[in-house]
């Protein structure tokens, strides 16, 4: 069924390229059977030719009609072929609201973890600490085609899901400072001594520092990136 939809619209197209030409063929037609008609008007008034000449008439009468048909057609092909573009352009659009309809938007604000998981990726103290949360937090598994907010485009250009779009971010810059940013400040929030001793406290807060360190989010990044492509489509 789809592909007889695409042959349609393949034909509509085709039609509307060559409606000039067919119309400038008819038109031409048109005015030579016009001037044929006139002659034999004219050719009338010989009784020989009366029988002759009304089935000559009548004939282009039909041709007329047919042009007209033609014509008709054509402009009711193009008239359809305008209403598909326009559903197909609806249903691309309501396409792409429900496929990012789920995705979590990439924005500065405060993480919402339990606080097992916290203390548990602490613990890491490295990039795995940032992963753990970051899949916790931003990971759709209901969205085939994205299954985070960010999405590669280039080398080194990506594109961020906020406001329902996506953003441009050059070099990951803004992706890389709102990640660590929302990460560095759950983590302050569940770093105290009453979950852990203090040498576990002080390496932990040494940690959560290097998050604001611009060359450690870039490396931080890295991972978040290999992360993203392993799972978006």
């Amino acid at each position: 069924m789809k592909n007889i939809i695409f042959n349609y619209i393949d034909y509509c197209y085709l039609l509307m390229d060559n409606k000039p030409k067919i119309i400038k063929v008819l038109s031409k037609n048109k005015e030579y059977l016009s001037d044929t008609e006139q002659d034999i008007n004219e050719d009338t008034n010989e009784d020989t030719n009366k029988d002759t000449n009304k089935d000559i008439l009548e004939k282009i009468v039909k041709i007329f009609e047919t042009q007209e048909i033609i014509l008709e057609k054509i402009n009711s092909f193009e008239h359809r072929l305008q209403n598909i573009e326009k559903k197909i352009e609806l249903t691309s659009k309501n396409n792409e609201s429900i496929s990012y309809n789920y995705l979590k938007e990439l924005k500065k604000e405060d993480l919402s973890v339990i606080k097992e998981d916290v203390i548990k990726a602490l613990n890491y103290r490295d990039y795995r600490s940032v992963i753990y949360i970051f899949k916790n937090i931003y990971k759709n598994k209901t969205n085939l085609e994205y299954a985070y907010p960010i999405k590669i485009t280039g080398k080194r250009s990506f594109e961020y899901y906020n406001n329902m779009k996506w953003n441009p971010d050059l070099y990951g810059h803004y992706s890389t400072s709102i990640i660590c940013s929302n990460i560095q400040n759950l983590f302050t929030k569940y770093n105290n001594i009453e979950d852990f001793d203090s040498d576990d406290f002080i390496m932990n807060q040494q940690f959560i520092c290097k998050l604001s360190d611009e060359k450690y989010q870039k490396s931080i990044f890295r991972n978040i990136i290999e992360e993203v492509r392993i799972n978006n489509l």
